[in-house]
């Protein structure tokens, strides 16, 4: 992967978006560019150095959970970021990052995160805004693990996959019986929910892909009233 092209996922990361040239001149020059194989861990914050990462190429899932009952809280594309709950705080939790492909992700340590924040106020502030903006996501991952609704666990869990806006779905990336293992709920009551949702009109599953109607409509209800 050539400078130029880690300079250009660099600046269209949200953490970037509003920064000076320099600052992302600064932070491609000054990342590790690593890989890592399909399955293996990118990154691990209880036993790896504090550390921003970038991914650069390929995808993977933040996985939570236990060993015995593993649960898929986020999917990473490119550009995406991870690891700024271990920045200026120790050891945290017991997420890990796990390559769904292969992929390629630069790592920025906590000295160089410290130096863009005292650099340039566009990259502080969007810093502040990703931190504020993941503790509404997570808030709402908390609701729709601990709700009673079969309905909304489902809803919610479709509005945290990757939407794809030109076919208006969703791709499930574990099987059902593993899904309904991870939502804490029967593989009937799961298969329940789906059927509720789609005699709505919310969803349209076929095989793995579930199309969502009215994507906005449905966020609303399901996504932020968890």
């Amino acid at each position: 992967m050539t400078k130029k092209e880690i300079t250009e996922i660099f600046a269209s990361s949200p953490l970037f978006t509003d920064s000076g040239s320099k600052t992302v001149e600064y932070a491609s020059e000054n990342c590790v560019i690593t890989e890592c194989a399909k399955g293996g861990k990118l990154f691990d914050n209880t036993k790896d150095k504090p550390s921003l990462c970038i991914i650069l190429s390929g995808s993977a899932q933040v996985m939570g959970g236990t060993k015995s009952k593993p649960v898929i809280l986020n999917t990473l594309s490119r550009g995406r970021v991870f690891g700024m709950a271990s920045l200026f705080g120790g050891k945290c939790g017991s997420t890990a990052v796990v390559a769904k492909e292969k992929c390629i992700y630069a790592i920025i340590s906590q000295e160089c995160v410290e130096i863009l924040l005292g650099m340039d106020v566009g990259f502080a502030k969007n810093y502040i805004s990703f931190l504020s903006e993941k503790i509404r996501f997570l808030n709402k991952k908390i609701a729709f693990f601990t709700s009673e609704s079969t309905e909304k666990k489902v809803a919610g869990y479709l509005l945290s996959l990757p939407y794809d806006e030109s076919e208006k779905c969703v791709i499930l990336d574990i099987k059902m019986a593993k899904l309904a293992q991870n939502l804490d709920i029967g593989r009937a009551s799961l298969y329940r929910a789906f059927d509720s949702l789609t005699e709505q009109g919310f969803i349209e599953k076929t095989n793995n892909a579930v199309k969502i109607n009215c994507y906005g409509e449905f966020k609303k209800i399901y996504g932020e009233r968890l």
